[in-house]
């Protein structure tokens, strides 16, 4: 396994994308679902929906296996964007300078 990794300057980085927005983007724009009926038919709160919708909380399992149910989506689909997410969150701060200079232990 190489120990080389490919920096990318902050100013070309794309924006890490919190799974509420892809949520809202890819899943409700343009498909004339109300969030109201989304949070009527998974029993997630209006409010918990907005909040996700908006990047202000992150999906829980729970969150995962209703959205996942109501979409035909495979569990852990949206469990999986929201790991992406606060991984690349933990890259871009301090902790991931940090973690870039652990030298791995040879085996």
């Amino acid at each position: 396994m190489s120990a080389s990794r490919t920096t990318i300057p902050d100013e070309v980085r794309l924006d890490n994308v919190h799974p509420g927005e892809i949520l809202r983007e890819d899943f409700l724009i343009g498909s004339d679902i109300p969030v109201a009926e989304i949070s009527e038919r998974t029993g997630i709160a209006i409010a918990e929906l907005q909040a996700l919708l908006d990047g202000r909380t992150p999906v829980t399992a729970e969150i995962d296996l209703r959205l996942g149910r109501y979409f035909g989506m495979s569990e852990g689909f949206f469990l999986g964007l929201q790991d992406d997410y606060d991984l690349e969150e933990v890259r871009r701060s301090e902790a991931g300078a940090e973690i870039e200079r652990i030298v791995p232990r040879a085996a």
